[in-house]
């Protein structure tokens, strides 16, 4: 049998940092185990991201990938994830999105146009099972903007995480037990 491949989209910032969303890949890779093939790449200019060329880079990573796939996206990963997605040019299966500290760049969230999402994204998915994840107290994405995407993906499994974490560092068991429930 061939591992589930989950392609895993990174926060701002470098995966390498201590608190950067490598940890978290790291972690999910470890927990999940052989059955399991996390794909982490490097993004573009990840301290200063730009939404077209991180764009560029999802399409050739999905482009590589033949299964049906599990995509995770972290903080503006997820957000990159989103938008892409809304866009419409991927036509592969998406078994299952799952989104972790994602922020809102809406008008009502951090008003920043070149990655805010449409209020259809929800109706533009390419799947429809969708998992929000965020910290009660993450000082980084406030915790309203969980909700922002619970009324924007009304069909998604929402998880207020207790805590401050942003990146998740020590892990998010709560995630490798709803990737495991795929099975």
């Amino acid at each position: 049998m061939n591992a589930q491949p989950i392609l895993f989209v990174q926060g701002a910032g470098s995966m390498q940092a201590p608190d950067g969303s490598g940890r978290l890949a790291a972690y999910l890779a470890s927990a999940l185990g052989a059955g399991y093939r996390v794909i982490a790449p490097q993004m573009p200019d990840a301290d200063k991201p730009r939404y077209q060329p991180w764009r560029d880079r999802l399409e050739a990573e999905f482009d590589a990938l033949e299964d049906e796939l599990i995509v995770v996206g972290h903080s503006f990963g997820g957000s990159v994830l989103l938008k892409y997605f809304a866009e419409g040019s991927l036509h592969k299966p998406v078994r299952a999105l799952f989104l972790v500290s994602v922020p809102n760049w809406g008008p009502d969230g951090w008003a920043y146009d070149e990655f805010a999402v449409p209020n259809d994204v929800g109706a533009r998915l390419p799947t429809s099972a969708v998992f929000l994840y965020h910290s009660r107290e993450d000082a980084e994405v406030p915790f309203e903007h969980l909700h922002f995407y619970e009324k924007l993906l009304p069909g998604a499994t929402a998880r207020a995480i207790a805590g401050s974490e942003h990146s998740f560092t020590k892990g998010l068991p709560a995630l490798v037990d709803d990737i495991r429930s795929l099975a």
